[in-house]
C-alpha cells in the first residue's frame, strides 16, 4: 500500500527483474526471489519464479486467443507440446475459465481478461505471484470473483502472493502482512494487518493511504465514546464486534424509528440542464452485436450530482460519450438546456460540457503537463508554447497544478506520470475551462485517499458554483458518499433511476446489476440494523452521526 506515486508499481518491477534489466535507472541494494539474486539473474529465468499481473491485462497480452496467450510463456521456455497443452487446461481450470480456450481476447469482459492474464502467469508455475491493482478496471461482481480466486490461491499456500490494492474491505481479512510506502518511496510501516491499521492508523491517514471502511468505522466509534472490543477487520468480524458493543444496536434501532427515508436528488428547474430521451445507439462497426444502449431516458437538473453505474459493458461510457458529443447521438434524443446537441458544433458543445475519459492517455495532446492545461485554455497559444499564454492564463495553470500536487511535474511528459497523476491531470484539463457540466468516467481510479478526497472536494466546489456532475463509477463507496441520484445500466438499458439508498435497499436488484452494497451497508445487514437503508446509513460519516456519542462520552463539568 501507499499513496499515488509512492513507488508501489516500481517495487513490483524490481521483483521480476524488469528493473534493472529492462527499465533503465540508478539501481542499488539487493533483491532476491526464490534464492535468486535479481540483479544477476536474466528476466526469462526470473519469470519462472515470479509472475507479474498488470493493472490493465491488455497491456500484457501478446496474442489474440485465450489458449495462445496462456501458451505464450511456456512456448518461449521451450516446454514440450504435451506439457503445454496440459498446463493450459490446468491454468484455465484454476481461474474458472475451463472451456474458454478458443475465445478471442478482444471479445472477453474485463474480469475474464484479468483471469486470462492470471492464468498465463500461473501456467509458468511461479513461486511468487505479484498483482498490481488487478481489480482497478473491474466492476464489483468481477472484483468479487477475482478476489475469491485469489483468496483460494493464498489459502492453498502454493504461491507467495503480493498484491497492490485499494479495495481493502474485500481483501484485508485474508492477507498475512501489510507493507506501506510513503510518498517518497520509503518504508512507512509493515506488520500484521491489525497492527498496521489500528496502531498506525494516524500515520496512514496523514500519508493519504486508504484504510478499510470497517477500520474507519471502529476507530470513529471509539473516538465517540463507544467501547468496541478487539481489532476487527472484515465485514462479518466488524459486525459481530459492533453487535456486541453495549447500547449500539439499540441506538441504531431508535434512529430507524425517528427518521424518515433518505431523499433523492434535490429538485431542479422545470427544464433540466441535460436530458436524454429514448436514446438507442449501436456502433457502426458492430452491426451484428446488440445495441450498446436501448431506449435510455434520464435527466440531470442543474447542480445535481448523478452517479452512473453498472457492470462492465453495460453502456456507461457510451452514454457519457453521447451526452458530451464525443460520440454523435441521433437527432432528437440528447438535449442541453432544451436544445438538441446535434444542432451545436463540437467546439460549442465542448465549451459547455466536458468529458473526462476512462483512460486519461486518450485525451492527452501535449508533451508537457503544463502544456495540457495550456491547451485547454488556448489551443492556438499552447501550440506556440506556454510563454504565449497571458499572465492570467499562466497563473491559472500554476494554480491548478498546485491544487492537484503536480506543480513539480509541470515540464514532465504526461505519458511518464503514474496512473493516479495522469488521472488528476485529465480532470484538471477539463475543470480549468469552467464548463457548466462535467461527465467523469472513473475519475478516482488509481487515486490514494487524500487525492481522491481532494478531487471529489473539487467536484463539490464545482457543483456549489452551479456546475452539474455526472460520474461514471464502479466505486459504490463514492456513490454512497457523494451522489444524490443514481442511474444503473444493465445490458444497455436502465435498470434503476433514483436515490442511491433506494437501490441498495433492494438486494435482488443489486445482485442482478453486478454491483455491490458498500461495506458499511453490509456491516449493518449483518447486524440486522433496520436504519441502514431507510436512512441511507451507507457511509462511515452517516453511521457515526446516527450512533452519536457513546456511553463512554458523557456530559461532564466541562460540557464535553
Amino acid at each position: 500500500m501507499g499513496p499515488s506515486g509512492s513507488g508501489k508499481s516500481t517495487l513490483t518491477l524490481c521483483l521480476d527483474g524488469l528493473i534493472p534489466h529492462v527499465v533503465e535507472g540508478d539501481y542499488s541494494g539487493r533483491v532476491s526471489v526464490a534464492g535468486l539474486l535479481v540483479g544477476d539473474t536474466p528476466v526469462h529465468v526470473l519469470a519462472q519464479q515470479a509472475g507479474l499481473v498488470f493493472q490493465d491485462p491488455d497491456a500484457q497480452f501478446c496474442t489474440l486467443t485465450v489458449e495462445d496467450e496462456v501458451a505464450f510463456g511456456l512456448e518461449n521456455l521451450g516446454r514440450a507440446p504435451g506439457d503445454i497443452e496440459a498446463a493450459i487446461d490446468a491454468a484455465l481450470d484454476s481461474v474458472g475459465l475451463a472451456g474458454y480456450r478458443g475465445r478471442r481476447l478482444d471479445m472477453l469482459s474485463g474480469g475474464e481478461k484479468q483471469r486470462v492474464a492470471l492464468a498465463a502467469v500461473l501456467a509458468m508455475g511461479p513461486r511468487l505471484l505479484v498483482l498490481d491493482e488487478p481489480s482497478a478496471n473491474l466492476d464489483p461482481r468481477a472484483t468479487s470473483e477475482l478476489f475469491t480466486l485469489l483468496r483460494g490461491l493464498a489459502h492453498d499456500r502454493r504461491h507467495t502472493v503480493v498484491i497492490i490494492e485499494h479495495k481493502l474491505d474485500d481483501v484485508i481479512d485474508w492477507v498475512d502482512r501489510v507493507l506501506v510506502l510513503d510518498a517518497h518511496g520509503r518504508l512507512l510501516c509493515q506488520g500484521d494487518a491489525r497492527e498496521v491499521f489500528y496502531a498506525h492508523g494516524g500515520a496512514l491517514q496523514a500519508a493519504g493511504v486508504w484504510r478499510p471502511q470497517t477500520v474507519e468505522l471502529v476507530t470513529g466509534l471509539r473516538e465517540a465514546g463507544w467501547e468496541v472490543e478487539g481489532s476487527p477487520l472484515g465485514v462479518a468480524e466488524t459486525a459481530a464486534a459492533l453487535a456486541a458493543t453495549p447500547g449500539l444496536t439499540g441506538r441504531l434501532r431508535e434512529a430507524a424509528g425517528s427518521h424518515g427515508g433518505s431523499g433523492g436528488a434535490p429538485p431542479g428547474p422545470d427544464e433540466p440542464l441535460l436530458a436524454v430521451k429514448d436514446l438507442t445507439f449501436r456502433y457502426s462497426n458492430a452491426k451484428e452485436m446488440p445495441a450498446a444502449l436501448t431506449e435510455v431516458t434520464m435527466s440531470m437538473p442543474r447542480g445535481a450530482f448523478l452517479a452512473i453505474a453498472g457492470a462492465n459493458g453495460a453502456g456507461k461510457s457510451t452514454l457519457g460519450a453521447l451526452m458530451t458529443g464525443v460520440l454523435r447521438p441521433p437527432r432528437g434524443h440528447v438535449f442541453l438546456e432544451g436544445e438538441d446537441v446535434t444542432d451545436s458544433g463540437p467546439h460549442a458543445l465542448s465549451s459547455r460540457v466536458g468529458y473526462v475519459f476512462q483512460n486519461p492517455e486518450h485525451q492527452f495532446v501535449s508533451d508537457t503537463v503544463v502544456g495540457e492545461l495550456a491547451y485547454s485554455l488556448s489551443p492556438k497559444a499552447a501550440r506556440k508554447g506556454a510563454r504565449h499564454l497571458t499572465d492570467a492564463q499562466r497563473g491559472l495553470t500554476e494554480t491548478w497544478l498546485d491544487r492537484l500536487g503536480l506543480l513539480n511535474l509541470a515540464q514532465a511528459n504526461p505519458f511518464t506520470l503514474s496512473q493516479g497523476q495522469k488521472r488528476r491531470l485529465s480532470v484538471a484539463a477539463l475543470l480549468i475551462r469552467g464548463q457548466s457540466a462535467l461527465v467523469l468516467d472513473e475519475p478516482t481510479l488509481g487515486q490514494d485517499e487524500s487525492q481522491a478526497g481532494r478531487m471529489m472536494a473539487m467536484m463539490q466546489e464545482f457543483r456549489a458554483a452551479g456546475g452539474t456532475v455526472a460520474m461514471i463509477t464502479h466505486d459504490m463507496r463514492l456513490v454512497s458518499e457523494y451522489a444524490d441520484s443514481l442511474l444503473v445500466l444493465s445490458h444497455g438499458g436502465v435498470m434503476y433511476s433514483g436515490a442511491p439508498a433506494g437501490f441498495f435497499a433492494r438486494p435482488e436488484l443489486v445482485e442482478a446489476s453486478g454491483l455491490a452494497v458498500p461495506a458499511i451497508g453490509r456491516v449493518c445487514t449483518h447486524m440486522h440494523a433496520p436504519a441502514a437503508f431507510s436512512n441511507g446509513l451507507l457511509t462511515v460519516r452517516a453511521f457515526l452521526e446516527t450512533a452519536g456519542a457513546g456511553p463512554g462520552r458523557g456530559i461532564g463539568p466541562g460540557g464535553e
